[in-house]
């Protein structure tokens, strides 16, 4: 049981990564560009293409990355796929979907009245796992449930919390946030 949380969080890296990367490369092109939707913004100046794009792509790179050391370390139980496009996939949809799911969160956020930047303890760190996770065993059912069995989403749920708040104080400290969550 524990080796199960050890490999669902390990395979669930690229997630894990696609929000805090999103930081690192976003700022240009926003997203909703700056339109309003029942009184309100749709998403905020903190959502970018760049971002969205950067934070994919930098999920996708580690996830593949991470995939080889472990195939080429005869860790199969830590890899996606040995196939790269299943693997490219599988990683997409995680990266991707973790990005999707955060951009929903900022959506409901801003119905919700909340400023970017300000804490919501739900919204701040699960609808990205969620969405990750939800949007990855519709595309991939028969993997999913190998890579993520019921005990290993139970691990990333417990987890996510904790390593959101971790990264998020890591990037005020480095004066890449303005809040430190």
């Amino acid at each position: 049981m524990i080796l199960s949380f050890l490999v669902s969080l390990v395979l669930f890296i690229p997630a894990f990564i696609a929000n805090p990367a999103a930081v690192v490369t976003g700022g240009h092109v926003i997203l909703d560009g700056n339109r309003i939707w029942r009184g309100k913004r749709i998403l905020g100046d903190h959502k970018t293409l760049s971002g969205l794009l950067g934070g994919t792509a930098a999920g996708v790179i580690i996830g593949l990355i991470l995939n080889y050391i472990f195939l080429f370390a005869h860790l199969s139980y830590l890899t996606f796929s040995s196939s790269f496009p299943t693997a490219f996939s599988i990683v997409l949809s995680l990266s991707f979907f973790s990005m999707f799911g955060d951009l929903v969160g900022s959506f409901i956020k801003r119905r919700l009245g909340r400023k970017p930047g300000q804490e919501s303890i739900f919204l701040d760190q699960y609808p990205f796992a969620l969405s990750a996770l939800f949007f990855t065993y519709v595309l991939f059912p028969g993997i999913s449930s190998k890579l993520f069995p019921w005990e290993g989403i139970i691990a990333i749920l417990v987890v996510t919390p904790l390593i959101h708040r971790a990264v998020n104080i890591i990037g005020y400290r480095l004066k890449m946030k303005d809040v430190p969550y």
